[in-house]
């Protein structure tokens, strides 16, 4: 077990670094290129538009045809889809066809990896070394990705701005070429492979969400204005805390990543270790999705004091990782019915997606006519009002989080 164990952190690592590369500096690429916020955020919508329908496939593709094989198109894949938009000029036909090719090779390699050394632990009876196995990853790879990070934005990035996208380009497709040794260890998913495939439908699956998953399917919808707060800072902080012609985003991306840190040990230290009732929980979700909004509110206020501004957008980071950690805990013990949970884990994704092409077009509508700090706090004031209300519609329907 211990060679997969390795495979899997060379894989996993080496991949998340290519993507880290350029990561901190793509959209400030995207916007000295001369494209609009709104074609900038078009860009985003075609990437969750494609992600919407390839989700499900995706799991499909890596069960039945193995899951190295499928890390190793998703790198190849990807880097095209990079190297298209780099040395493309500004153009919306290439720009759709990146945007495309990147969310194909994300949802290629979305749960890939941790489902092909869980495969593996289950074949050899060591499924108990899952969560060391995954800790160690984390270890190793949040430092590395976190300095990948930095060098893209602050080194490569100050260089040129298309040096991240194509030399993150070149990680992923030498990625890819050093797991062809490495397809001898491949293997697909042994229940499936015993079963037979499913078939794939995913009005079935929802429908099935609804009728034997109520509760469950109630928090899917009650947990999506959280992306109405969420998605134009997610992507636009890279344009609105950049400050002069050095680029810093690497370093805002580091202390980003260090914040969500922060927040998940204050959880795990303070919170995790008494027992917390699932209204409990969901008052820790009210609260930090209240906060997510109202530190948006201060950092727009704020935007003439950079650093005051840069704070509360750290803080801003901590309670959007603290939701996004609840959200699936819940999420995940609402679930009764063990043999569909993928399959709702994955229609909840693929609705996610669908949300969030809507809410871009809205956040580039807004950002270009009234700038970038008014489509936040328009839209964060506007998702939390339907969060609220959906909070006590859920209450008034007798959707009590104790029944859960």
């Amino acid at each position: 077990m211990k060679k997969y164990k390795y495979i899997f952190y060379y894989i996993s690592i080496l991949y998340t670094v290519g993507t880290s590369l350029w990561s901190g500096t793509i959209y400030l690429f995207m916007r000295h290129s001369g494209y609009s916020y709104s074609l900038i955020n078009l860009f985003l919508e075609i990437f969750w538009l494609v992600t919407f329908f390839a989700e499900i496939p995706s799991g499909y593709i890596a069960d039945k045809f193995g899951y190295l094989k499928t890390i190793m198109a998703s790198g190849i894949i990807r880097a095209l889809g990079l190297v298209i938009l780099a040395l493309s000029p500004m153009n919306l036909l290439w720009m759709t066809v990146s945007g495309g090719l990147t969310a194909l090779g994300d949802s290629l390699q979305s749960g890939t990896m941790t489902s092909w050394i869980a495969n593996k632990a289950v074949e050899h009876g060591e499924k108990d070394q899952l969560g060391a196995i995954f800790s160690g990853y984390s270890i190793i790879g949040t430092p590395l990705t976190m300095a990948a990070t930095f060098v893209g934005a602050n080194i490569l990035g100050n260089i040129r701005l298309d040096l991240p996208l194509l030399i993150g380009a070149a990680f992923l497709l030498a990625t890819s070429l050093t797991i062809i040794p490495l397809l001898k260890y491949d293997s697909q998913n042994l229940a499936e492979a015993e079963e037979g495939m499913p078939k794939l439908n995913l009005v079935a699956d929802v429908k099935y969400t609804v009728k034997q998953e109520q509760k469950t399917f109630a928090w899917i919808l009650l947990l999506l204005p959280v992306a109405i707060i969420s998605a134009g800072p997610l992507d636009q902080w890279q344009m609105y805390f950049q400050r002069g012609k050095t680029v810093n985003s690497g370093t805002i991306s580091v202390l980003m990543s260090l914040s969500g840190m922060l927040a998940i040990s204050l959880y795990n230290r303070y919170v995790s270790k008494k027992p917390l009732s699932n209204r409990g929980q969901t008052r820790l979700i009210v609260v930090s999705t209240v906060m997510m909004a109202a530190t948006l509110l201060g950092v727009v206020g704020l935007k003439n004091w950079y650093y005051g501004s840069l704070s509360l957008f750290m803080l801003h980071t901590m309670f959007g990782s603290l939701e996004n950690m609840l959200g699936g805990i819940v999420l995940q013990t609402t679930i009764q019915t063990e043999t569909r949970r993928a399959t709702i884990m994955s229609v909840a994704n693929a609705l996610d997606a669908g949300a969030e092409v809507v809410i871009l077009a809205i956040n580039g509508f807004l950002s270009d006519r009234f700038g970038i700090g008014f489509a936040w706090v328009s839209l964060a004031a506007l998702g939390l009002l339907i969060f609220l209300l959906a909070i006590f519609g859920m209450q008034s329907k007798k959707l009590e989080v104790e029944e859960i």
